[in-house]
């Protein structure tokens, strides 16, 4: 998968993520001599639940917050450097946890000019990041953003790979890094380093360890199994269905999130409100008229609870809305 000429640049949407998905992929890179460099986009600082229990409080502002915030990138430095990693191979950007998607909404351009940065920096020839069906909002927003990015990067193409964290969003073929056992070792001392979140969550993190990490090549092709399937119609015109028997409850209180990218690197994003609650006949619940309709090249959708409460996923992550070759600005 990896040699020496290869240089693997991934994303981690929290501080784990990269020792939990990605240890034994970050070993195998460095023993095949590969450049390495590894994203962190936030803190993972809004984790009030393990906060409470570790420090024995149930208000959190903004100071502790923070601090928890900074105790976080800390054990991420120190979990890296077990994986062999120096501190220029690491970057953090300091991103809002469990605010990725709102950036992605609302258009920040910094976001996707930060990553943008990171690839133009780095070039890497391998391109490795949360799945676009991951059930954490985060994750999935990471996926997006970096496709955003990468579009805007003039250099060559990197492969790109996905990799699931929570839920099932990997589909099709897959690309299985088996590590050894002392690999396993070294990837179970890396996730231990990350003490804050062993209290609730040990058994499930050290799960990781001893399971082999499964990649998919990451493809413009909508996911077969997600309950959402979405297309640009003959006359530019966006139409989403949704599978009833799959996604398996309520629509109420939930919205539709699209982002779409034309040719020209124009993003729209809209936010629309669920008008017959998937009623219809046929299955659709959502209908819209799109301008530049002819040059667009890529776009997503996703169900969304207006109020999520304190659950943190997504019952689905992101879907790709299926574009007519004649549409697609990069045929």
């Amino acid at each position: 998968m990896l040699d020496s000429r290869d240089r693997l640049l991934i994303l981690a949407p929290h501080p784990d993520d990269e020792s939990i998905a990605t240890g034994g992929l970050i070993q195998f890179a460095r023993n095949a001599g590969a450049a390495i460099r590894v994203v962190v986009l936030t803190d993972g600082d809004n984790n009030p639940w393990p906060q409470r229990w570790v420090e024995k409080r149930w208000r959190i502002g903004p100071a502790e917050r923070a601090r928890w915030g900074a105790r976080r990138r800390e054990e991420a430095r120190a979990a890296m450097r077990i994986l062999g990693l120096a501190e220029n191979e690491t970057c953090f950007l300091g991103l809002p946890d469990l605010g990725l998607t709102d950036l992605l909404m609302r258009a920040d351009a910094q976001v996707i000019e930060s990553l943008h940065t990171q690839f133009g920096e780095f070039a890497p020839t391998v391109l490795v990041l949360p799945a676009l069906g991951d059930r954490h909002p985060d994750h999935s927003a990471t996926s997006i953003l970096a496709r955003l990015a990468l579009a805007r990067y003039p250099s060559r193409t990197p492969r790109v790979f996905e990799f699931a964290v929570h839920g099932n969003a990997l589909t099709g073929t897959t690309v299985v890094a088996a590590a050894t056992a002392a690999q396993r070792t070294v990837k179970q001392a890396a996730i231990l380093a990350h003490a804050s979140q062993m209290r609730l969550s040990r058994r499930r993190f050290l799960r990781y360890a001893t399971l082999p990490e499964t990649y998919r090549p990451a493809t413009p092709l909508p996911d077969l199994q997600h309950p959402l399937r979405a297309s640009i119609g003959s006359d530019g015109s966006l139409w989403v269905y949704l599978d009833q028997a799959r996604w398996k409850a309520n629509l109420r209180g939930h919205i539709l999130f699209v982002v779409l990218e034309s040719g020209a690197g124009v993003i729209l994003r809209y936010r629309l409100a669920l008008e017959n609650l998937g009623d219809s006949a046929d299955g659709s619940i959502a209908a819209m008229a799109l301008p530049a309709a002819s040059d667009l090249c890529s776009g997503y959708v996703k169900l969304v609870r207006l109020q999520p409460g304190w659950r943190v996923f997504d019952r689905y992550g992101w879907q790709q809305i299926e574009i007519p070759e004649r549409n697609s600005g990069r045929a």
